[in-house]
């Protein structure tokens, strides 16, 4: 479950009129996937996802023949009821908001017949706040996006240069080596979790995506400008995992010549060809020899020009381990 995502409170008197929208006067806490606009009322949501919606009104009377009954109404047609019998005291209700296409609006309105007048004898009239309840998904951590990424590059790769003996490092001293066979996704499962290729033994050899620091495209391979990329969400979402991914990202522009130390053994060097958000690529200008690293994985970047000069021409990646190297 998430983090409380938005707090809002009314504290004016008055009343208000069949239809008409709740004006929360004070914002006390909001983490910028939500807006809010005072001046409306309306809450915008920014960010897909799963939201749980708290909302309660103090009630000083009202002539209204359905009770007293308030609505969170959204720009997508949902209409979630909360009311009580009463015509004075408190009403609450709650509902979930399922954003699948942001942006969506949502206000609190009375769905009274009569007006009904906020109880002028406590401080808060009424208030509402915001929970993101979402499943685990690419839009709640940039790390799950980064993985999400690299399964969407891997499925490109195994179309674009399936003969091609792919080089696959990971966290530990192991390289796999093979061709491309299958981005494995569990039936259970919404994306690929595991990257099979077929070794010289003509065995299948499969790599968890949490285990991959990068991938070498394979000897002779030249970019292909057809690759696509997921686009980030907006905004990022808060966490250390965002702040090391845009770290990352904006410390390293186009066509940097650097070397990256990925874990213990595992060293990369070249010119950064493509960074995106969650991935980024090395690479010659020409393309050549691309290689694709989990920036997440990266354990430290020199980007010094003369301890870089001899690789200013290629790219290369090795495993210091056993000196196994490609260049």
């Amino acid at each position: 479950m998430g983090n409380v995502a938005l707090q809002l409170e009314r504290s004016s008197a008055g009343s208000i009129a069949p239809t008409e929208t709740v004006i929360f006067d004070t914002t006390i806490f909001s983490d910028g996937n939500i807006s809010y606009q005072s001046s409306t009322g309306v809450l915008t949501f920014h960010v897909t996802g799963r939201y749980l919606i708290n909302w309660a009104v103090s009630t000083q009377g009202s002539l209204s023949t359905n009770g007293i009954t308030f609505s969170l109404s959204s720009s997508q047609s949902d209409f979630l009821i909360g009311n009580s019998p009463e015509r004075i005291g408190e009403v609450s209700g709650n509902g979930i908001i399922q954003v699948s296409a942001a942006p969506v609006l949502v206000s609190l309105v009375s769905a009274s017949t009569a007006n009904v007048t906020f109880a002028p004898s406590v401080p808060v009239k009424a208030s509402l706040t915001v929970t993101d309840i979402s499943p685990g998904d690419t839009n709640n951590t940039s790390l799950c996006f980064s993985y999400s990424q690299m399964a969407h590059i891997i499925d490109q790769l195994i179309t674009l240069y399936p003969a091609s003996v792919m080089s696959v490092f990971t966290t530990n001293i192991n390289v796999v080596t093979g061709t491309p066979d299958q981005l494995y996704i569990s039936p259970e499962a919404a994306g690929g979790g595991l990257f099979i290729l077929v070794n010289s033994s003509n065995q299948y050899e499969a790599i968890p995506l949490t285990a991959i620091t990068a991938i070498y495209a394979g000897d002779n391979t030249v970019y292909s400008p057809s690759i696509t990329y997921l686009p980030a969400p907006q905004p990022l979402p808060h966490g250390c995992d965002t702040d090391l991914l845009a770290a990352i990202q904006s410390y390293l522009p186009l066509n940097t010549e650097v070397l990256f130390q990925l874990g213990v053994t595992i060293q990369a060097s070249g010119s950064v060809y493509r960074n995106e958000y969650g991935i980024l690529v090395l690479s010659d200008a020409d393309g050549n020899t691309p290689i694709f690293i989990m920036p997440e994985k990266i354990a430290r970047i020199i980007t010094d020009p003369a301890a870089l000069v001899q690789q200013s021409s290629n790219v290369s990646i090795i495993n210091t381990a056993n000196t196994a190297g490609i260049s």
